[in-house]
């Protein structure tokens, strides 16, 4: 139940990739705001201005009191929108405060969240405390992940959110489908719907509290695990960064340039790779499953579709290779060990933030978009002799 609740949070951090990396290669536009000129990038939009088409703001802080008439995208420290969105509406930030109107999607990452916000459409979020306020009216559903969830205002339709705490103290018109160490439903709350949840408590429910369908406890194991579990887990991830190890050296000693070559754009433009890496990642399943309906294409899907899982395998390793480049350079280890032991830090690194609680999620898919991205980018530019030469010049570690 949680991994298809974090799947689809995971739709937020895929939207935010594809348009970093659509907004680099793109040219950008002024747009007509209420008579002055509003330029993609800037970070506020005051009240009584009005944005005709999709745009982009950006800063340490970013103010939307105006209104959009399509689709916004908003990254920064602090996001506060008081505004109406007419479209939809992708935020990344640390601190989001979402108040105004949106007609459309709404898809928000980031560390604290606060929904006040009316919408007539779905909404995505996923963060470290999210905060569904009293006056927050979500029109369908509502998908939310984080470490602690209160939903104090009124989702029309399903809520599904996977946590370790979660309150439920509004409305909500259908099912309510939970996974959380910690559930409290408090009186006043109301699901219209069944309550269904895994968890390895008993849910709190308040008497003053009204569900009129059933409730159907799912029991999980506490989440403490036995020391001989802690030994499985921390064998199986010593055994990845093992054979991640040795494949890395095959590959050394074969092709001794291919990961020097395959890192060169995470250090050099790492949001260009990250966002080659999410068109990679959703593209190419679909011509592949698209190759395999047709006779003359099915060697090719099938080959296709070996590379691609073979892609994302090498993506990790080519994380920590580039890794393991910049720290050669920082620390001047360019002919120490022949960069094994630059490598393996940096694969224990990423394996330690893949198995981090609430962490490993974003953690894994950024390494799979950054590694995937730069394969990408590697293989599909050719450049000139001369160029070649200065760009080895620069990130050649001889590692």
């Amino acid at each position: 139940m949680s991994s298809k609740i974090l799947k689809r949070c995971g739709i937020t951090t895929l939207f935010l990739f594809l348009f970093v990396f659509m907004s680099a290669v793109l040219p950008s536009r002024s747009f007509s705001v209420s008579g002055a000129t509003f330029q993609p990038g800037s970070g506020t939009l005051q009240a009584g201005q009005t944005v005709d088409g999709t745009v982009v703001f950006s800063g340490d802080v970013i103010q939307i009191d105006g209104t959009v008439e399509g689709t916004a995208f908003a990254f920064g420290q602090d996001v506060r929108v008081n505004g109406t969105i007419n479209g939809d509406l992708v935020v990344a930030a640390q601190n989001i405060q979402i108040n105004g109107q949106v007609n459309g999607n709404i898809y928000a990452a980031g560390q604290y969240l606060n929904l006040g916000t009316k919408t007539n459409w779905d909404v995505f979020v996923g963060g470290q405390d999210v905060k569904i306020s009293k006056d927050a009216a979500i029109g369908r559903d509502l998908f939310a992940a984080g470490a602690t969830i209160v939903h104090d205002g009124k989702v029309q339709r399903r809520f599904s959110a996977s946590g370790s705490d979660i309150s439920i103290g509004g409305f909500i018109g259908q099912d309510a489908v939970l996974d959380a160490d910690k559930i409290n439903i408090l009186s006043g709350s109301s699901i219209k719907g069944n309550l269904d949840y895994t968890s390895s408590n008993k849910a709190n429910i308040a008497s003053g509290s009204v569900i009129e369908g059933n409730t159907n406890w799912e029991y999980r194991q506490p989440a403490e695990s036995t020391q001989n579990t802690i030994m499985n887990s921390w064998q199986s991830i010593a055994l990845s960064i093992v054979s991640a190890l040795i494949v890395w050296l095959i590959m050394r000693f074969w092709r001794p340039e291919f990961w020097n070559r395959n890192s060169k754009p995470i250090i050099e433009k790492p949001f260009k790779a990250l966002g080659a890496g999410a068109l990679a990642l959703i593209v190419t399943p679909i011509v592949a499953i698209l190759l395999l309906v047709t006779v003359v294409g099915v060697p090719v899907g099938i080959i296709l579709g070996i590379a691609y899982g073979v892609a994302i395998y090498l993506s990790k390793i080519v994380v920590a290779s580039a890794f393991g480049f910049w720290m050669a350079k920082k620390y001047k280890w360019a002919n120490m060990h022949k960069g094994v032991w630059p490598v393996l830090l940096a694969l224990i690194v990423l394996a330690v933030l893949t198995n981090i609680p609430y962490v490993d999620f974003l953690a894994g898919l950024l390494i799979v978009l950054a590694g995937l991205g730069a394969l990408v980018l590697a293989n599909i530019h050719s450049e000139k002799p001369k160029e070649n030469k200065d760009i080895q010049e620069n990130i050649s570690y001889e590692i």
